[in-house]
């Protein structure tokens, strides 16, 4: 069954394109991701999965590993099983999803290097909850001292190193999508019937990929979602953040302005996401509504914008940035 599944898996799988694959992957950690044998390894090298190397020694671009075993089908895999536990409050009550909710909000970014270069600066993206009705609280900025970014969206500091704490006040929201002109395109998106996948960060915004291929990241699926409704007149903004729940993972939705004055959020990625988890709730798949759960922790910043940056001697550098999204052992309603 598992081959049998992987098989037609592979035959609408969307390849990492040559110039954009990292084949960081040998035989044996792709059998773990795909939860295969060697021979249907084989059998899936011979039906066409990318992969460089001589036989018996293929590398395989991670990427394409994944998203083959998230819709394969299997249930078994683990990226699947991934997906299934860090998504499974899709399943939570319209209620759960809404109620007030605290988190203990911590991120980081350090310099990648052993020796960090000359005049080095990190920079962070700030929680903005209060642009949903939500509250911060607590914040605290290390090293201390310097200030935040113009737009009071980012804060940067003179260091190989930063980090941003904060307990976290977030809300949910549910509401009627009341121009007829934004119902019919939240119901066209839905029908695209689109496949959220991991795609290389020079593809994360290509908008062309959702009308060619079907496939979108949660920038790409914002972007096209926003420059449809702009399109038809109607004000539209995109937005990144974090999830609640859902490790380092930054989130992108769109912000839109319906015809009752209400801005609103329309998730496009979410209703991706819970279409691979059973049981979840129908209001996270309907055209008709914007519900906006309490687990987005928005920034000030559209899709394109970084969360982190480090740069050393004036270039860009790499770096490592961790983010941890924990109950606060503050009740959600104090503060808010």
């Amino acid at each position: 069954m598992t081959a049998a599944a992987l098989c037609r898996g592979l035959d609408t799988l969307f390849a990492v394109p040559p110039e954009h694959r990292l084949d960081d992957v040998d035989r044996a950690s792709a059998r773990q991701v795909l939860g295969c044998d060697d021979h249907t390894l084989s059998t899936l090298l011979d039906r066409g999965l990318p992969a460089s190397g001589d036989p018996g020694e293929e590398r395989f671009d991670s990427r394409d590993l994944f998203n083959l075993a998230l819709y394969s089908g299997t249930g078994t895999t683990v990226p699947e099983q991934a997906f299934a536990y860090s998504l499974r409050w899709m399943r939570s009550s319209t209620e759960e999803l809404l109620a007030p909710r605290a988190s203990r909000f911590a991120t980081r970014i350090a310099c990648a290097a052993e020796a960090c270069g000359p005049e080095p600066t990190s920079t962070l993206a700030l929680p903005r909850p209060e642009r949903l009705g939500g509250a911060v609280h607590d914040l605290t900025v290390e090293p201390a001292g310097g200030a935040a970014g113009p737009s009071g969206d980012t804060v940067t500091r003179t260091a190989s190193q930063l980090a941003v704490t904060a307990t976290v006040h977030t809300r949910g929201e549910l509401a009627e999508l009341r121009a007829p002109e934004l119902r019919a395109i939240a119901a066209e998106f839905a029908a695209m019937e689109l496949r959220w996948v991991k795609l290389p960060e020079a593809l994360q915004n290509d908008v062309d990929l959702v009308t060619t291929h079907g496939v979108a990241s949660c920038d790409s699926a914002s972007r096209y979602l926003a420059q449809l409704c702009v399109r038809a007149g109607i004000p539209a903004v995109t937005r990144i953040g974090w999830v609640v729940g859902m490790l380092d993972l930054v989130h992108a939705w769109v912000e839109v302005e319906d015809a009752d004055g209400a801005t609103k959020v329309i998730d496009p990625v979410f209703a991706l996401f819970s279409a691979t988890v059973p049981g979840t709730n129908p209001l996270l798949r309907d055209p008709a509504v914007a519900l906006r759960t309490n687990r987005l922790i928005p920034t000030g910043l559209p899709t394109g914008r970084a969360v982190a940056e480090h740069r050393c001697a004036g270039e860009p550098a790499a770096a490592r940035v961790t983010t941890k999204i924990l109950p606060a052992p503050t009740r959600p309603e104090e503060g808010s």
